[in-house]
Protein backbone atom coordinates (compact mmCIF):
# COMPACT_ATOMS: atom_id res chain seq x y z
CA UNK A 1 0.00 0.00 0.00
CA UNK A 2 2.77 2.44 0.85
CA UNK A 3 4.51 1.75 -2.45
CA UNK A 4 1.30 2.18 -4.41
CA UNK A 5 0.46 5.43 -2.64
CA UNK A 6 3.94 6.81 -3.28
CA UNK A 7 3.76 5.96 -6.97
CA UNK A 8 0.35 7.55 -7.21
CA UNK A 9 1.58 10.72 -5.61
CA UNK A 10 4.60 10.86 -7.93
CA UNK A 11 2.41 10.27 -10.99
CA UNK A 12 0.01 12.96 -9.83
CA UNK A 13 2.83 15.46 -9.36
CA UNK A 14 4.29 14.47 -12.73
CA UNK A 15 0.96 15.09 -14.40
CA UNK A 16 0.63 18.53 -12.88
CA UNK A 17 4.09 19.45 -14.07
CA UNK A 18 3.50 18.05 -17.54
CA UNK A 19 0.26 19.94 -17.98
CA UNK A 20 1.71 23.25 -16.79
CA UNK A 21 5.01 23.14 -18.71
CA UNK A 22 3.67 23.31 -22.30
CA UNK A 23 1.91 26.63 -21.63
CA UNK A 24 5.13 28.14 -20.41
CA UNK A 25 7.02 26.85 -23.43
CA UNK A 26 4.33 27.47 -26.00
CA UNK A 27 4.49 31.24 -25.81
CA UNK A 28 8.01 31.78 -27.18
CA UNK A 29 7.51 29.01 -29.73
CA UNK A 30 4.32 30.64 -31.01
CA UNK A 31 6.08 34.00 -31.24
CA UNK A 32 8.75 32.39 -33.33
CA UNK A 33 6.12 31.19 -35.80
CA UNK A 34 6.85 27.51 -35.27
CA UNK A 35 5.34 24.80 -33.14
CA UNK A 36 8.60 22.96 -32.66
CA UNK A 37 11.91 24.58 -31.80
CA UNK A 38 14.32 24.55 -34.75
CA UNK A 39 18.10 24.43 -34.60
CA UNK A 40 18.16 28.20 -35.09
CA UNK A 41 16.07 28.84 -31.95
CA UNK A 42 18.37 26.84 -29.69
CA UNK A 43 20.58 28.99 -27.53
CA UNK A 44 24.15 28.92 -28.76
CA UNK A 45 27.03 28.55 -26.36
CA UNK A 46 28.89 31.82 -25.87
CA UNK A 47 32.08 32.16 -27.90
CA UNK A 48 35.17 31.32 -25.96
CA UNK A 49 37.11 34.45 -25.11
CA UNK A 50 40.83 34.10 -25.67
CA UNK A 51 42.74 34.35 -22.44
CA UNK A 52 45.32 37.15 -22.32
CA UNK A 53 48.89 36.06 -22.91
CA UNK A 54 51.31 36.66 -20.06
CA UNK A 55 54.41 38.78 -20.41
CA UNK A 56 57.88 37.29 -20.30
CA UNK A 57 60.51 38.94 -18.12
CA UNK A 58 64.10 38.15 -19.11
CA UNK A 59 66.97 38.82 -16.69
CA UNK A 60 70.72 39.07 -17.16
CA UNK A 61 71.33 35.69 -15.50
CA UNK A 62 69.06 34.12 -18.19
CA UNK A 63 66.14 33.72 -15.80
CA UNK A 64 62.81 33.95 -17.66
CA UNK A 65 59.60 34.45 -15.66
CA UNK A 66 56.10 34.63 -17.14
CA UNK A 67 53.31 36.65 -15.58
CA UNK A 68 51.15 39.74 -15.75
CA UNK A 69 52.91 42.99 -14.76
CA UNK A 70 50.77 45.02 -12.36
CA UNK A 71 53.04 48.00 -11.85
CA UNK A 72 56.60 49.24 -11.91
CA UNK A 73 58.00 51.59 -9.28
CA UNK A 74 60.96 53.28 -10.94
CA UNK A 75 62.16 54.88 -7.72
CA UNK A 76 62.26 51.55 -5.88
CA UNK A 77 63.49 49.70 -9.00
CA UNK A 78 60.95 46.92 -8.69
CA UNK A 79 58.17 45.39 -10.71
CA UNK A 80 55.04 43.83 -9.23
CA UNK A 81 54.21 40.67 -11.13
CA UNK A 82 51.21 38.35 -10.94
CA UNK A 83 52.79 35.07 -11.98
CA UNK A 84 51.24 31.58 -12.04
CA UNK A 85 54.66 30.16 -11.14
CA UNK A 86 55.09 32.43 -8.11
CA UNK A 87 53.00 32.96 -5.00
CA UNK A 88 50.52 35.74 -5.81
CA UNK A 89 51.70 39.28 -6.53
CA UNK A 90 55.49 39.31 -6.24
CA UNK A 91 57.94 42.22 -6.20
CA UNK A 92 61.01 41.63 -8.37
CA UNK A 93 64.06 43.87 -8.63
CA UNK A 94 64.62 45.50 -12.02
CA UNK A 95 68.33 46.33 -11.71
CA UNK A 96 69.19 43.24 -13.81
CA UNK A 97 66.00 43.11 -15.87
CA UNK A 98 66.76 43.09 -19.61
CA UNK A 99 63.36 42.94 -21.27
CA UNK A 100 59.64 42.59 -20.71
CA UNK A 101 57.37 41.44 -23.54
CA UNK A 102 53.86 42.88 -23.87
CA UNK A 103 50.81 41.44 -25.61
CA UNK A 104 48.37 44.31 -25.97
CA UNK A 105 46.69 45.12 -29.28
CA UNK A 106 47.40 48.56 -30.81
CA UNK A 107 44.62 50.74 -32.19
CA UNK A 108 44.16 51.19 -35.91
CA UNK A 109 45.48 54.64 -36.75
CA UNK A 110 43.70 55.98 -39.83
CA UNK A 111 44.71 59.37 -41.16
CA UNK A 112 45.00 61.38 -44.37
CA UNK A 113 48.77 61.37 -43.82
CA UNK A 114 51.42 59.87 -41.55
CA UNK A 115 54.34 61.95 -40.35
CA UNK A 116 57.44 60.18 -39.05
CA UNK A 117 59.90 62.14 -36.93
CA UNK A 118 63.28 60.46 -36.46
CA UNK A 119 65.11 61.60 -33.31
CA UNK A 120 68.87 62.08 -33.17
CA UNK A 121 70.75 59.21 -31.51
CA UNK A 122 71.99 59.27 -27.93
CA UNK A 123 75.76 59.91 -28.12
CA UNK A 124 77.40 56.89 -29.80
CA UNK A 125 74.45 54.55 -29.40
CA UNK A 126 73.18 53.63 -32.92
CA UNK A 127 69.48 53.55 -31.96
CA UNK A 128 67.31 56.43 -33.16
CA UNK A 129 63.81 56.96 -31.77
CA UNK A 130 60.86 57.46 -34.08
CA UNK A 131 57.50 59.11 -33.42
CA UNK A 132 54.59 58.60 -35.80
CA UNK A 133 51.42 60.69 -35.95
CA UNK A 134 49.56 63.49 -37.73
CA UNK A 135 51.55 66.66 -38.30
CA UNK A 136 49.56 69.48 -36.68
CA UNK A 137 52.21 72.17 -36.20
CA UNK A 138 55.70 73.04 -37.41
CA UNK A 139 57.66 76.15 -36.46
CA UNK A 140 61.24 77.23 -35.80
CA UNK A 141 61.35 75.58 -32.37
CA UNK A 142 58.88 72.69 -32.35
CA UNK A 143 57.22 69.90 -34.32
CA UNK A 144 53.83 68.79 -33.03
CA UNK A 145 52.45 65.34 -33.80
CA UNK A 146 49.00 64.09 -32.85
CA UNK A 147 49.23 60.41 -31.82
CA UNK A 148 46.65 57.84 -30.71
CA UNK A 149 48.97 56.44 -28.04
CA UNK A 150 50.16 59.62 -26.26
CA UNK A 151 47.96 62.48 -27.44
CA UNK A 152 49.78 65.50 -28.82
CA UNK A 153 53.56 65.39 -28.49
CA UNK A 154 55.45 68.66 -28.94
CA UNK A 155 58.97 67.75 -30.09
CA UNK A 156 62.02 69.97 -29.84
CA UNK A 157 62.89 70.57 -33.46
CA UNK A 158 66.60 70.86 -32.61
CA UNK A 159 66.64 67.14 -31.70
CA UNK A 160 64.71 65.85 -34.72
CA UNK A 161 67.01 64.40 -37.38
CA UNK A 162 64.41 64.06 -40.14
CA UNK A 163 60.71 64.56 -40.81
CA UNK A 164 59.14 62.36 -43.47
CA UNK A 165 55.50 62.31 -44.54
CA UNK A 166 53.53 59.48 -46.15
CA UNK A 167 50.02 59.28 -47.55
CA UNK A 168 49.82 55.65 -46.47
CA UNK A 169 50.73 54.17 -43.13
CA UNK A 170 54.48 53.44 -43.10
CA UNK A 171 54.98 49.72 -42.67
CA UNK A 172 57.38 48.43 -40.06
CA UNK A 173 58.47 45.16 -38.56
CA UNK A 174 60.53 44.38 -35.48
CA UNK A 175 61.14 40.86 -34.24
CA UNK A 176 60.91 37.95 -34.40
CA UNK A 177 58.59 37.56 -31.42
CA UNK A 178 57.42 34.07 -32.37
CA UNK A 179 56.19 31.99 -35.32
CA UNK A 180 52.99 34.01 -35.81
CA UNK A 181 52.92 35.56 -39.28
CA UNK A 182 55.76 33.41 -40.63
CA UNK A 183 55.41 30.58 -43.15
CA UNK A 184 57.88 27.88 -44.08
CA UNK A 185 58.52 26.57 -47.56
CA UNK A 186 58.63 23.12 -46.00
CA UNK A 187 55.13 23.59 -44.61
CA UNK A 188 55.78 22.81 -40.95
CA UNK A 189 57.46 25.74 -39.18
CA UNK A 190 58.04 23.82 -35.93
CA UNK A 191 59.79 21.08 -37.87
CA UNK A 192 62.10 23.49 -39.68
CA UNK A 193 62.59 26.40 -37.26
CA UNK A 194 62.92 27.14 -33.55
CA UNK A 195 61.80 30.46 -32.03
CA UNK A 196 63.15 31.62 -28.68
CA UNK A 197 64.57 34.74 -27.05
CA UNK A 198 63.46 36.93 -30.00
CA UNK A 199 65.43 34.90 -32.51
CA UNK A 200 64.71 32.13 -35.03
CA UNK A 201 67.05 29.22 -35.65
CA UNK A 202 66.99 26.92 -38.66
CA UNK A 203 66.81 23.15 -38.25
CA UNK A 204 66.83 22.29 -41.96
CA UNK A 205 67.46 23.98 -45.32
CA UNK A 206 63.81 24.99 -45.60
CA UNK A 207 63.39 28.77 -45.71
CA UNK A 208 61.02 30.96 -43.71
CA UNK A 209 59.16 34.08 -44.87
CA UNK A 210 56.60 36.70 -43.87
CA UNK A 211 54.76 39.55 -45.57
CA UNK A 212 55.97 43.05 -44.72
CA UNK A 213 55.16 46.17 -46.69
CA UNK A 214 58.49 47.79 -47.62
CA UNK A 215 58.21 51.59 -47.94
CA UNK A 216 59.71 53.63 -50.76
CA UNK A 217 62.78 54.36 -48.64
CA UNK A 218 63.50 51.47 -46.34
CA UNK A 219 66.16 50.11 -44.04
CA UNK A 220 66.23 46.33 -43.56
CA UNK A 221 68.58 45.12 -40.83
CA UNK A 222 69.20 41.84 -39.04
CA UNK A 223 71.81 39.91 -37.09
CA UNK A 224 72.97 36.53 -38.41
CA UNK A 225 74.81 33.85 -36.42
CA UNK A 226 76.16 30.60 -37.77
CA UNK A 227 78.33 27.63 -36.96
CA UNK A 228 81.11 26.84 -39.35
CA UNK A 229 80.76 29.11 -42.37
CA UNK A 230 77.93 31.49 -43.31
CA UNK A 231 75.79 30.10 -46.10
CA UNK A 232 72.32 31.57 -46.56
CA UNK A 233 70.14 33.81 -48.75
CA UNK A 234 67.90 36.80 -47.98
CA UNK A 235 65.06 37.50 -50.42
CA UNK A 236 62.85 40.59 -50.55
CA UNK A 237 60.07 41.91 -52.82
CA UNK A 238 59.08 38.28 -53.38
CA UNK A 239 55.52 37.41 -54.43
CA UNK A 240 55.44 33.87 -52.99
CA UNK A 241 56.33 33.17 -49.38
CA UNK A 242 56.20 29.39 -49.79
CA UNK A 243 58.79 29.24 -52.57
CA UNK A 244 62.47 29.41 -51.61
CA UNK A 245 63.28 30.31 -55.23
CA UNK A 246 60.67 32.91 -56.27
CA UNK A 247 60.86 34.29 -59.79
CA UNK A 248 60.40 37.94 -58.72
CA UNK A 249 62.46 40.03 -56.30
CA UNK A 250 65.98 40.37 -54.95
CA UNK A 251 68.23 37.59 -53.69
CA UNK A 252 71.14 38.47 -51.41
CA UNK A 253 73.48 35.48 -51.25
CA UNK A 254 76.11 34.89 -48.57
CA UNK A 255 78.52 31.98 -49.15
CA UNK A 256 81.54 31.83 -46.86
CA UNK A 257 83.62 34.84 -47.93
CA UNK A 258 81.58 35.90 -50.95
CA UNK A 259 78.49 38.11 -51.34
CA UNK A 260 76.34 38.46 -54.44
CA UNK A 261 73.08 40.23 -55.17
CA UNK A 262 70.61 39.28 -57.94
CA UNK A 263 67.54 41.15 -59.12
CA UNK A 264 64.74 39.30 -60.90
CA UNK A 265 61.90 41.22 -62.52
CA UNK A 266 59.13 40.05 -64.83
CA UNK A 267 61.13 41.29 -67.81
CA UNK A 268 64.78 40.65 -66.98
CA UNK A 269 67.28 39.01 -64.63
CA UNK A 270 70.36 40.87 -63.41
CA UNK A 271 72.89 38.53 -61.82
CA UNK A 272 75.71 40.93 -61.09
CA UNK A 273 74.32 43.92 -59.21
CA UNK A 274 76.89 43.26 -56.48
CA UNK A 275 79.64 40.64 -56.39
CA UNK A 276 82.13 41.20 -53.59
CA UNK A 277 84.58 39.34 -51.39
CA UNK A 278 83.74 39.52 -47.68
CA UNK A 279 86.81 37.89 -46.18
CA UNK A 280 86.19 39.63 -42.86
CA UNK A 281 83.57 36.92 -42.17
CA UNK A 282 86.11 34.12 -42.56
CA UNK A 283 86.75 33.70 -38.82
CA UNK A 284 83.51 35.25 -37.59
CA UNK A 285 80.37 33.59 -36.27
CA UNK A 286 78.10 36.63 -36.28
CA UNK A 287 77.53 39.81 -38.30
CA UNK A 288 75.12 42.73 -38.54
CA UNK A 289 73.60 43.18 -42.02
CA UNK A 290 71.88 46.36 -43.20
CA UNK A 291 70.20 46.90 -46.57
CA UNK A 292 69.31 50.47 -47.57
CA UNK A 293 66.66 50.74 -50.28
CA UNK A 294 65.43 53.72 -52.28
CA UNK A 295 62.85 52.25 -54.64
CA UNK A 296 62.89 55.17 -57.10
CA UNK A 297 64.87 54.82 -60.34
CA UNK A 298 67.39 57.48 -59.36
CA UNK A 299 67.70 56.33 -55.75
CA UNK A 300 70.90 54.90 -54.34
CA UNK A 301 70.80 51.52 -52.59
CA UNK A 302 73.47 49.89 -50.47
CA UNK A 303 74.47 46.87 -48.40
CA UNK A 304 76.50 47.19 -45.19
CA UNK A 305 77.99 44.49 -42.99
CA UNK A 306 79.04 45.52 -39.49
CA UNK A 307 78.70 49.19 -40.48
CA UNK A 308 81.07 48.78 -43.46
CA UNK A 309 79.85 49.41 -46.98
CA UNK A 310 80.00 46.32 -49.20
CA UNK A 311 78.41 47.70 -52.35
CA UNK A 312 75.87 50.12 -53.83
CA UNK A 313 73.60 50.15 -56.87
CA UNK A 314 71.26 52.56 -58.62
CA UNK A 315 69.36 52.98 -61.89
CA UNK A 316 66.57 50.47 -61.18
CA UNK A 317 62.89 51.18 -60.64
CA UNK A 318 61.81 49.01 -57.71
CA UNK A 319 58.42 50.74 -57.42
CA UNK A 320 57.24 48.15 -59.96
CA UNK A 321 57.74 45.36 -57.41
CA UNK A 322 54.44 44.51 -55.72
CA UNK A 323 55.64 41.53 -53.66
CA UNK A 324 55.75 41.98 -49.89
CA UNK A 325 57.50 38.78 -48.81
CA UNK A 326 60.91 38.73 -47.15
CA UNK A 327 62.66 35.34 -46.82
CA UNK A 328 65.51 33.90 -44.77
CA UNK A 329 66.79 30.75 -46.48
CA UNK A 330 69.62 28.54 -45.12
CA UNK A 331 71.72 26.81 -47.76
CA UNK A 332 72.99 23.90 -45.68
CA UNK A 333 71.94 21.81 -42.68
CA UNK A 334 74.05 23.73 -40.17
CA UNK A 335 71.88 25.89 -37.87
CA UNK A 336 71.70 29.58 -38.71
CA UNK A 337 70.19 32.10 -36.30
CA UNK A 338 68.48 35.35 -37.30
CA UNK A 339 67.59 38.02 -34.76
CA UNK A 340 67.13 41.78 -34.39
CA UNK A 341 65.15 41.87 -37.64
CA UNK A 342 63.83 45.37 -38.31
CA UNK A 343 62.23 47.03 -41.31
CA UNK A 344 61.82 50.78 -40.94
CA UNK A 345 61.69 54.03 -42.82
CA UNK A 346 65.01 55.44 -44.02
CA UNK A 347 65.82 59.11 -44.54
CA UNK A 348 67.83 58.40 -47.72
CA UNK A 349 71.23 59.31 -46.24
CA UNK A 350 73.83 56.54 -46.12
CA UNK A 351 75.95 56.36 -42.94
CA UNK A 352 79.14 56.73 -45.02
CA UNK A 353 79.41 58.99 -48.02
CA UNK A 354 79.94 56.82 -51.11
CA UNK A 355 80.74 59.50 -53.70
CA UNK A 356 83.71 61.81 -53.93
CA UNK A 357 83.21 65.13 -52.23
CA UNK A 358 82.65 68.00 -54.57
CA UNK A 359 84.57 71.23 -54.21
CA UNK A 360 82.62 73.65 -52.04
CA UNK A 361 82.89 76.33 -54.74
CA UNK A 362 80.90 74.13 -57.12
CA UNK A 363 78.05 73.52 -54.71
CA UNK A 364 74.84 75.45 -54.94
CA UNK A 365 73.28 77.14 -51.94
CA UNK A 366 72.66 74.77 -49.05
CA UNK A 367 69.20 74.47 -47.41
CA UNK A 368 70.26 76.51 -44.37
CA UNK A 369 71.45 79.33 -46.67
CA UNK A 370 68.12 79.57 -48.46
CA UNK A 371 65.10 81.59 -47.40
CA UNK A 372 63.24 78.81 -45.64
CA UNK A 373 63.43 75.04 -45.73
CA UNK A 374 63.44 72.53 -48.51
CA UNK A 375 60.08 70.79 -48.73
CA UNK A 376 59.83 67.85 -51.12
CA UNK A 377 56.49 66.87 -52.61
CA UNK A 378 55.10 63.51 -53.72
CA UNK A 379 55.47 64.32 -57.44
CA UNK A 380 59.16 65.24 -57.07
CA UNK A 381 58.67 69.03 -56.88
CA UNK A 382 60.67 71.03 -54.36
CA UNK A 383 59.40 74.14 -52.60
CA UNK A 384 61.68 76.43 -50.57
CA UNK A 385 59.76 78.19 -47.85
CA UNK A 386 58.58 78.11 -44.27
CA UNK A 387 55.40 76.77 -42.76
CA UNK A 388 53.06 79.51 -41.56
CA UNK A 389 50.08 77.47 -40.41
CA UNK A 390 48.72 73.93 -40.49
CA UNK A 391 44.98 73.42 -40.31
CA UNK A 392 42.77 70.48 -41.26
CA UNK A 393 45.49 68.71 -43.19
CA UNK A 394 46.56 71.80 -45.14
CA UNK A 395 49.90 73.61 -44.74
CA UNK A 396 50.26 77.25 -45.74
CA UNK A 397 53.84 78.00 -46.84
CA UNK A 398 55.52 81.37 -47.10
CA UNK A 399 57.80 81.44 -50.16
CA UNK A 400 59.68 83.98 -52.26
CA UNK A 401 56.84 83.85 -54.79
CA UNK A 402 54.04 84.29 -52.26
CA UNK A 403 51.99 82.19 -49.87
CA UNK A 404 50.91 78.79 -51.15
CA UNK A 405 48.75 76.04 -49.68
CA UNK A 406 49.80 72.40 -49.91
CA UNK A 407 47.89 69.38 -48.55
CA UNK A 408 50.15 67.66 -46.05
CA UNK A 409 49.53 64.26 -47.65
CA UNK A 410 51.20 65.60 -50.82
CA UNK A 411 54.37 66.46 -48.90
CA UNK A 412 57.11 63.86 -48.53
CA UNK A 413 59.79 65.46 -46.39
CA UNK A 414 60.85 68.66 -44.68
CA UNK A 415 64.59 69.40 -44.59
CA UNK A 416 65.79 70.14 -41.08
CA UNK A 417 69.09 71.47 -39.81
CA UNK A 418 72.21 69.32 -40.04
CA UNK A 419 73.25 70.59 -36.60
CA UNK A 420 71.11 68.33 -34.44
CA UNK A 421 71.32 68.17 -30.64
CA UNK A 422 71.74 64.77 -29.04
CA UNK A 423 69.35 63.74 -26.26
CA UNK A 424 71.09 62.92 -22.99
CA UNK A 425 71.42 59.43 -21.65
CA UNK A 426 69.40 59.32 -18.43
CA UNK A 427 69.61 56.88 -15.54
CA UNK A 428 66.46 54.80 -15.65
CA UNK A 429 66.01 55.08 -19.42
CA UNK A 430 64.07 52.26 -21.08
CA UNK A 431 63.52 51.55 -24.78
CA UNK A 432 59.88 50.86 -25.65
CA UNK A 433 59.31 49.14 -29.01
CA UNK A 434 56.15 49.86 -31.01
CA UNK A 435 54.19 46.94 -32.46
CA UNK A 436 54.62 48.33 -35.97
CA UNK A 437 58.36 48.77 -35.43
CA UNK A 438 60.49 51.62 -34.19
CA UNK A 439 60.91 52.64 -30.57
CA UNK A 440 61.11 55.52 -28.11
CA UNK A 441 63.53 56.07 -25.24
CA UNK A 442 61.95 57.16 -21.97
CA UNK A 443 63.17 57.85 -18.48
CA UNK A 444 60.67 55.54 -16.84
CA UNK A 445 58.59 57.00 -14.03
CA UNK A 446 55.83 54.43 -13.60
CA UNK A 447 53.93 51.65 -15.34
CA UNK A 448 50.59 50.02 -14.65
CA UNK A 449 48.30 47.64 -16.52
CA UNK A 450 47.19 50.34 -18.97
CA UNK A 451 49.82 53.07 -19.30
CA UNK A 452 53.51 53.83 -19.03
CA UNK A 453 54.69 57.26 -17.91
CA UNK A 454 58.10 58.64 -18.69
CA UNK A 455 60.22 61.65 -19.58
CA UNK A 456 62.17 62.50 -22.71
CA UNK A 457 64.33 65.53 -23.30
CA UNK A 458 62.73 65.66 -26.75
CA UNK A 459 59.08 66.12 -25.64
CA UNK A 460 59.07 66.27 -21.85
CA UNK A 461 56.72 64.20 -19.70
CA UNK A 462 54.20 61.96 -21.47
CA UNK A 463 51.81 59.12 -20.74
CA UNK A 464 51.71 56.32 -23.34
CA UNK A 465 49.06 53.69 -23.91
CA UNK A 466 50.75 50.39 -23.03
CA UNK A 467 48.98 48.70 -25.96
CA UNK A 468 51.24 50.67 -28.31
CA UNK A 469 54.30 48.61 -27.34
CA UNK A 470 55.35 45.02 -28.00
CA UNK A 471 58.21 45.01 -25.50
CA UNK A 472 60.27 47.23 -23.22
CA UNK A 473 64.04 46.99 -22.77
CA UNK A 474 65.48 47.98 -19.38
CA UNK A 475 68.94 49.08 -18.18
CA UNK A 476 69.86 50.01 -21.73
CA UNK A 477 72.95 52.09 -20.88
CA UNK A 478 74.72 49.52 -18.67
CA UNK A 479 77.60 48.07 -20.74
CA UNK A 480 78.11 44.94 -18.64
CA UNK A 481 74.54 43.85 -19.42
CA UNK A 482 74.89 44.17 -23.18
CA UNK A 483 76.60 40.80 -23.54
CA UNK A 484 73.61 39.16 -21.86
CA UNK A 485 71.10 41.18 -23.87
CA UNK A 486 72.56 40.36 -27.27
CA UNK A 487 74.24 37.05 -26.52
CA UNK A 488 73.37 35.11 -29.64
CA UNK A 489 76.18 32.59 -29.94
CA UNK A 490 75.74 30.53 -26.78
CA UNK A 491 71.98 29.95 -26.84
CA UNK A 492 71.03 27.64 -29.70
Amino acid sequence: MKTTSLLSILLLLSGITASAEPEAVAKPVAEAGSETPSAETKEEAPAKVAEPKPSILTFADKSRITGFPKSIDAAKKQVTLDSPSLSGDTQLKTNKLLEMTLNGKPEDFESDHYALATIEKHFKDPHMDTIRGRLVNLDDKTITLDTWYAGRLVLKRSMVRSLDIFNKSPSFYSGPDGPEGWVSAGGDINKNWTFKNRSMISKTKSGIARQVGIPDKAKISFTANWRGNPYFRILFFSEDGKDDYPSIGYSLNIQRTYLSLYRNSAKARNNDIISESIRNLMNAETAEFTIYLDRSKDGINAIYIDDKEIGTWTGVDDTTFKGKWIHFVPQNENPTKFSNITIAQWDGNLPIETTAKEDDTEKGPQPEELEGQEIRLANGDVVIGSVNTIDKGMAVLSTSFGDVGIPINRMRSVALSDNVDEPKMETGDVRAWFHEGGYVTLKLKSLNEKTVKGYSQVWGDAEFDLNAFSRIEFNIWIPELEASRYDSSSDW
